[in-house]
Parts: structure tokens; C-alpha cells; sequence
């Protein structure tokens, strides 16, 4: 049975390996990247959840990946060492991004670094997503139509595009329902990173590296249920067939 490491919350995050279970596949839950890192051929892929907000450039972490993965380790630094991280919406409010959200951003991109550079399969489903366009240098923005996108207390659905070509037209057809929860996406697409799916607002949905196995969706398959939407099953079943 192949295996793959989830990066996240174990309280919060057992629905993503419920899902991957649900295809056949193992899944353990990380709150951070030091079992990964000590055992790189231990997981056969990586999956990176949804979750709180990012800053908006991976040039913005650089001064923060090097801290020691130990939170007590980080808790002795200085009480000033993340003063300052927050993030500018268009109304002109700040918003804070807490600690813990912080630590767990930095342990995911150690994660991912990790398993790219292994080259095994990477998939991000919203945070996520926006991690690995952060990883490849692109940028993150607040959503242009927020009712689309972001629903206080449940998901949206709306139809999305599939391009022709990629891997999500072949799996779903032309055109299909997504839902979404989220009050940040995709600006500038980073590097190596093709665009395989757009709501109507022209909101990136879905992409995938040109030449390896990443790829991440901006909806969220493992809450999709059987209506109104699709077999969201299928798209864990082949990030599974990558692994």
C-alpha cells in the first residue's frame, strides 16, 4: 500500500486522510516535517491541506525557514522574532496570522521542499495550493469576488472551467462544480505552474507543474459530496496512481 504524509492539524485534518484512505492508499498526519525529514523514503507523496492564511511571496518566509523546527526551540526567541507578519487586505485592515499558523506554514514548505526535491507527487488543496505557487516565486492575493468564493459557515459551489489538455478535463469533462471556502488565491502563477482550471470571476481553481508530479486544487475535494458536485474521489485516486 502506498503512503502519504499530511502536513497539518491531527484534529483538524483527518477528513484529507479519511479521503485518501477511501482509494486505497495510507495516510499519516504531521503537525510538522521532522519525521519526513528524518525518513525522506518513508512516504511515497505528500499532501498539504487547507488552513489559515499566507503571506503573500515565499521571499516574505526566507527570513523564517531557518528557525529550528522545535517550538520550544522558537518560543525562546526574542518575543519580537514574527512581529510584523500580517497581511494588508484591500479594505485596509490588518490582519494578523497567529503563531501557530506560522510555524505550520514554515514546516509545510520544509515538507515540500523535501518531497520535490525527491521528486515524488505533491498535491495542495487550498492553503496548500497557494503554498506551492509561493514555492515556485508566485504571488497570493485576496479573492476580486469574495460572495463566490467565501460563505461564512458553508462552502460555495460554483461551476468552474476545465482547460482542455490536462488532467482534470480528461477526469471531469469541460465543465463542473467546485466548492470553495476561501478569502485568498492565485495572483501570479509561479514558475513551471500551468493553469488547468478557472471560476467565472477568472479565480485559478486548479494547476499543475509543467514537468513534475504537483499539482493543487483551490476547492476542496475531501468535503465534496456526491451532489451537487462531482466524484471528487477521482482526483485522490489519481494523485494516488502518481505515487
Amino acid at each position: 500500500m502506498k503512503k502519504v504524509a499530511v502536513i497539518g492539524s491531527p484534529d483538524l485534518h483527518k477528513n484529507y486522510q479519511i479521503a485518501l484512505e477511501k482509494v486505497g492508499c495510507g495516510a499519516v498526519i504531521f503537525p510538522d516535517a521532522s519525521y519526513v525529514k528524518k525518513y525522506p523514503k518513508a512516504f511515497d507523496g505528500l499532501l498539504l491541506p487547507g488552513g489559515g492564511d499566507v503571506l503573500s511571496t515565499f521571499s516574505a518566509y526566507l527570513p523564517f525557514l531557518n528557525i529550528p523546527s522545535d517550538c520550544q526551540a522558537v518560543s525562546s526567541c526574542s518575543s519580537g522574532f514574527f512581529s510584523g507578519l500580517y497581511r494588508k487586505c484591500p479594505d485596509g485592515n490588518i490582519r494578523n496570522i497567529p503563531l501557530s499558523d506560522m510555524l505550520l506554514t514554515l514546516e509545510q514548505l520544509r515538507a515540500l521542499d523535501l518531497f520535490y526535491q525527491h521528486k515524488k507527487p505533491v498535491f495542495g488543496i487550498c492553503k496548500g495550493m497557494q503554498l506551492i505557487n509561493l514555492y515556485f516565486h508566485g504571488t497570493i492575493r485576496e479573492v476580486s469576488h469574495p460572495r463566490l468564493h467565501r460563505h461564512p459557515k458553508q462552502d460555495v459551489f460554483h461551476p468552474a472551467d476545465n482547460l482542455p489538455g490536462y488532467f482534470l478535463h480528461a477526469l471531469f469533462g469541460p465543465h463542473m462544480l467546485v466548492n470553495s471556502c476561501h478569502h485568498q488565491c492565485i495572483d501570479e502563477p509561479g514558475q513551471g505552474i500551468q493553469i488547468m482550471q478557472r471560476a467565472s470571476d477568472k479565480t485559478v481553481e486548479a494547476f499543475s507543474h509543467f514537468s513534475d508530479p504537483v499539482f493543487g486544487t483551490q476547492w476542496h475535494p475531501e468535503r465534496m459530496p456526491d451532489k451537487p458536485g462531482p466524484d471528487a474521489l477521482l482526483l485522490f485516486r489519481y494523485f494516488v496512481s502518481l505515487l
